[in-house]
């Protein structure tokens, strides 16, 4: 029997790529979206003609009530869910000092990056446990890992430290249950290449002279993370940044002359 991946926030972005890799790799998957309803719906069907069940979800991941009855729709189609891949995670575009964020702003980033993602394990480990088999992925920052701080993006970086702490401890809890929890730490891959698979950017080059990362370079991690024989990959923080240094290189931008 196949086994079943629920990916939160996946109609666009990295989440899009980490749909498609992983039912080239045999997973059924369902997965929620929010506004991209159209992108969402093209993708399902784009891993239903490759013969693998698929359900695309609404859903709106700050309400706890609405987390829950995805979950719910996903387990009534598939029967059981064997890994929750957690993409979603709000990020401040702005370039903003945390003495300029007010209440809403900070609970958006914790309730969006790492409540939510306590409202989905709590529902689906149990499960996991009983079936002896389970695969928890988080999505971080470079340096999520070590608690880096990141100059301007300093409650983002609070709740993804956390989230890192949280995928570690849940590893150390659940092991011996057969069940894995490790996180992954995308580089500066941006716009429509978030949503591109490697093939789809094998002729192009950078102004390094390398291939652009894409969204499958990310999505190659978590499927990895994901396999049954992946079991003593656990309690990992991944970088897939291509060494680049992203954190340093938002911090300290160029002066103008």
């Amino acid at each position: 029997m196949a086994k079943t991946a629920f990916i939160t926030s996946a109609g666009k972005g990295l989440g899009h790529a980490m749909v498609l890799r992983l039912a080239r790799a045999g997973w059924d998957v369902a997965f929620t979206y929010g506004k991209s309803q159209e992108e969402a719906l093209r993708l399902a069907a784009d891993v239903a003609e490759q013969g693998r069940g698929v359900l695309a979800i609404s859903c709106d991941l700050f309400d706890r009530a609405s987390v829950l009855d995805a979950l719910a729709q996903a387990k009534r189609q598939f029967s059981h869910i064997d890994a929750l891949v957690h993409n979603f995670g709000p990020f401040v575009f702005e370039r903003k000092p945390l003495a300029d964020y007010d209440e809403e702003m900070w609970q958006r980033m914790m309730h969006g990056n790492l409540t939510n993602f306590f409202w989905l394990y709590r529902e689906v480990v149990h499960d996991m446990r009983a079936q002896g088999f389970g695969r928890f992925v988080t999505v971080g920052y470079e340096g999520a890992g070590e608690a880096r701080g990141w100059r301007y993006r300093a409650a983002y970086a609070a709740a993804k430290s956390g989230l890192a702490a949280l995928t570690r401890s849940i590893a150390r809890e659940e092991r011996t249950y057969g069940i894995t929890a490790n996180m992954v730490c995308p580089g500066d891959i941006r716009g429509e290449d978030k949503m591109r698979m490697i093939e789809d950017v094998a002729a192009e080059r950078t102004e390094e002279g390398l291939r652009p990362p894409v969204g499958e370079d990310v999505a190659r991690a978590v499927e990895w993370f994901l396999r049954e024989d992946s079991q003593e990959v656990n309690g990992t923080v991944l970088e897939v940044t291509g060494a680049r240094e992203i954190v340093a290189k938002d911090s300290f931008p160029k002066r103008a002359p």
